[in-house]
């Protein structure tokens, strides 16, 4: 049973994989543009990329761009071959912390199938590519190949930043059950770590402590829609899990499954801090309008609970992947297309040009279409404070079909996997 379980894993992995490879790269919102400008030339204060700069993902950008990939193709095949080798890194680590063969099984094959882990391989950001680092370093403690642990965890963290919390509570686990590794993880950690960021530093100089603290209050007090956050009514988690009910209810599934598992017998291990703490994180610091943050937490889950090697968990996690594969039909049916905005962008050329508001890439939407007046939405304090000529058009891009009163025409781009937000052109005069 467990060699057809394999290959049928193994066929899914396969199925996956060219299907995401079929895709062309293709910009989807302002950030993955900002990494696309830094791998050509890197500055935090331009805003290529934006604070922290995620120094570990453009150097490895730049060295696809190197070998001859332009600085898109280089940006999309690190980020769609980062999330492809999420499953063989999460059942790596499965089995460096014990786990059964069913339990590397089910750790694989459960990675495979979560629901966000398509929208995060044609996202062009660096997730996927911090995870698959964490996975290593995780792995890595597993075996006590702590050089090897604190290596990954640096480069994880010059990768996606905004993994901290959870990766250094799972540090600093390891570093109180294991005090002949301590040395170690400390050296490597703070060498790879003063090797990526203290090149940002010596390229920016004082300015990038400046820009720190401007984007890290931003986050979490104006734009970052976080628990912190009470300037505007945006999505909220429940508003979220409303649009993807099935994924939501996966997810439920497991946290509800890891709270009991944790309560009945709990354990102090990297693994369940990371957990937690990615749980904790995500629910009151990430934005819960872009669902790609829950991979990290999701892919967590996953791996602690095939690491358990409890039975009524095994059957949690074969029952979420029958209920993930099932949500495979609502995107493999579907065409290969280009990114809603792409799709948007290509639209509007042909369109009269005229004043255009939108909070869904702006600064990619000036770089592609000069000719128009573009708006941040979110700026603009209503339409009183518009001007546009005579005769011109109107747009407004938006990710949501509310507020459609003035318009008088809507043109609609799906997303290509769960969780991408669908885009709506509305068009008054």
């Amino acid at each position: 049973m467990l060699r057809l379980g394999w290959g049928l894993a193994l066929c899914c992995y396969v199925v996956l994989s060219i299907w995401l490879l079929r895709h062309p790269p293709s910009i989807p919102t302002d950030d993955a543009f900002f990494f696309v400008n830094g791998t050509i030339r890197f500055s935090v204060l331009e805003f290529r990329p934006h604070f922290p700069g995620y120094p570990g993902f453009i150097a490895l950008s730049k060295l696809l761009y190197s070998l001859g990939l332009t600085a898109k193709q280089a940006v999309f095949y690190l980020t769609l071959f980062s999330a492809l080798s999420l499953p063989p890194l999460s059942a790596w680590a499965a089995r460096a912390h014990g786990a059964t063969p069913t339990g590397t099984l089910l750790a694989f094959v459960g990675v495979l199938t979560l629901p966000f882990l398509p929208l995060v391989s044609l996202s062009m950001m660096s997730d996927a590519t911090g995870i698959a680092f964490f996975l290593a370093a995780l792995a890595s403690m597993g075996r006590g190949k702590h050089g090897f642990a604190g290596a990954f965890t640096g480069i994880s963290l010059a990768c996606r930043p905004s993994f901290l919390i959870p990766i250094g509570f799972s540090l600093f686990t390891e570093w109180c059950l294991k005090k002949e590794a301590r040395f170690t993880l400390f050296v490597t950690t703070t060498a790879i770590l003063l090797l990526f960021f203290g090149a940002v530093v010596l390229l920016e100089g004082e300015s990038y402590f400046l820009e720190a603290l401007r984007f890290t209050e931003g986050h979490f007090t104006v734009w970052g829609n976080t628990s912190f956050e009470q300037t505007t009514k945006r999505d909220t988690w429940l508003d979220a899990a409303t649009r993807e009910p099935i994924a939501c209810i996966t997810l439920s599934l497991l946290i509800c499954t890891a709270a009991y598992a944790f309560f009945r017998k709990p354990q102090l291990s990297p693994l369940t801090t990371a957990t937690l703490s990615a749980l904790l994180w995500t629910a009151f610091s990430q934005n819960p309008e872009n669902l790609r943050h829950v991979l990290l937490p999701s892919t967590l889950l996953v791996l602690w609970l095939a690491n358990l090697g409890v039975r009524y968990t095994s059957y949690v996690l074969f029952i979420n992947v029958l209920l993930q594969l099932s949500l495979w039909s609502q995107f493999m049916l579907q065409p290969i297309l280009n990114s809603p905005l792409d799709r948007t962008i290509e639209f509007l050329e042909k369109q009269p040009n005229g004043l255009l508001v939108t909070n869904r890439g702006v600064y990619y939407l000036r770089d592609l279409l000069p000719k128009y007046q573009i708006r941040d939405a979110y700026y603009v304090d209503g339409d009183g404070r518009l001007t546009i000529q005579a005769n011109s058009p109107m747009w407004r891009l938006t990710g949501s079909t509310e507020d459609l009163k003035w318009c008088e025409n809507n043109y609609s781009f799906g997303g290509r996997t769960l969780g991408e937000r669908d885009l709506h052109v509305q068009l008054g005069y």
